[in-house]
């Protein structure tokens, strides 16, 4: 995991937003939570993938260039990732496959989330400034890996205790972006629902591609979103490798005992005269 720690430490210098977004940074010594003993967060299911493409209904978040709506993009951008991650052996859950007549709040997207335990939630979003991707992870501070058994967790900071993993999957995530020669930048920030969550959790935030020579590409290019759908598919992949490996084989059956041998009767000397 070196090659992501190097990522997380140089975010700057991948890509640089107008905005000047602060550069991740490596986690703070983890505070030892006061319980004892500790007990480790709900187990993840390694095959399950939540994706919460923001907004929806009355919320048409931002309004992007020719009059395009973020909700509208990150939700036809969460349907095609779907099949993208289902060809990986993952099973993918929506909070929303349509545009709501009503608006989710971020309780319920939380809600729906942390009833699943999925190995990662993808929160989606989209805007008009900067470059390439923007990565968040809680801006919560990490409290490490065990909780008390004897109390919730509380909800407002529920995330702080898996911090540590969502950090490791934005790395895996900004450093197949990088390989696939596109611009990121990894961030701190809690937009809402992140601090809620209990299982590893990014924003991901679309913005146009511009290159230093060429016409930009918006977040509405098919191609453009190909290539991040597919980035993300192998940094997915790849975090469930290296972070819930599969459980491992079962010992092959032992063989079935060998048959006692049929006792042969003792000859009767009298018998043959």
């Amino acid at each position: 995991m070196a090659a992501s720690a190097l990522l997380l430490s140089t975010a700057t210098c991948l890509a640089q937003t107008p905005a000047s977004p602060q550069p991740a940074q490596p986690p703070p010594p983890a505070i030892p939570s006061p319980a004892a003993p500790p007990r480790q967060v709900p187990a993840f299911y390694r095959n399950l993938i939540l994706l919460d493409p923001a907004h929806g209904g009355p919320d048409t978040g931002a309004q992007l260039p020719d009059n395009v709506l973020e909700k509208d993009v990150v939700l036809g951008f969460a349907q095609r990732l779907r099949p993208a991650l289902a060809a990986q052996g993952f099973t993918v859950i929506s909070t929303r496959d349509s545009d709501p007549a009503a608006t989710l709040t971020t309780d319920q997207r939380a809600g729906t989330a942390n009833h699943l335990h999925p190995l990662a939630c993808i929160l989606l979003h989209a805007t008009a400034t900067g470059t390439g991707i923007h990565i968040a992870s809680s801006s919560l501070t990490p409290l490490g890996d065990g909780i008390s058994p004897s109390r919730a967790l509380p909800w407002a900071t529920a995330q702080a205790q898996i911090v540590p993993m969502s950090l490791r999957l934005a790395n895996e995530i900004g450093l197949a972006l990088s390989n696939a020669q596109l611009p990121v930048v990894l961030l701190r920030a809690s937009a809402p629902p992140i601090d809620n969550l209990i299982c590893p959790a990014v924003t991901v935030e679309l913005a146009p591609l511009v290159p230093s020579s060429g016409d930009p590409s918006p977040v509405t290019d098919l191609a453009y979103q190909q290539r991040m759908i597919e980035a993300i598919t192998t940094a997915l992949a790849s975090f469930r490798t290296h972070n819930t490996p599969a459980p491992s084989a079962a010992p092959p059956a032992p063989p079935p005992p060998a048959p006692k041998p049929t006792p042969v009767p003792a000859a009767n000397p009298g018998a043959a005269k």
